[in-house]
């Protein structure tokens, strides 16, 4: 995660807001999966300094405008409740769909460490 970390703070992110785009799929040798994006945990905040507040093309606008070269997304993580900034290439020559080779809706990320299943132990 590097040192660009920053804890999450009751419900809400040190980003600001309590929307962005929750990613639900990461294909195989993608873009996304070389940037190190978790399907389920992950939810895209910002493209560089830009954060997404709504349902827009801004998501897609920005991928297109850095096809081809490194851009930075934060992101945040239900998982550990930490955010982090990742860099990805978004192209189309990896060999799949779409620019990042993602699934992903908008939505809020407010408590969403609460609506995930815990494992607390396992037995064979």
């Amino acid at each position: 995660m590097g040192g660009n970390v920053s804890t999450v703070d009751g419900d809400g992110l040190s980003v600001g807001g309590t929307e962005a785009f929750h990613v639900l799929r990461v294909q195989e040798g993608s873009p996304g999966a070389k940037a190190g994006l978790q399907a389920y945990f992950d939810y895209i905040v910002s493209v560089e300094q830009t954060r997404l507040t709504r349902d827009d093309d801004a998501l897609r606008s920005a991928m297109t405008a850095y096809e081809d070269r490194p851009v930075r997304l934060t992101l945040c993580s239900s998982k550990t409740r930490q955010c982090r900034h990742a860099t990805i290439t978004p192209n189309n020559v990896w060999g799949g769909q779409g620019l990042l080779g993602i699934s992903m809706r908008f939505c809020s990320f407010a408590g969403a460490h609460e609506r995930v299943w815990h494992i607390l132990d396992a037995q064979p």
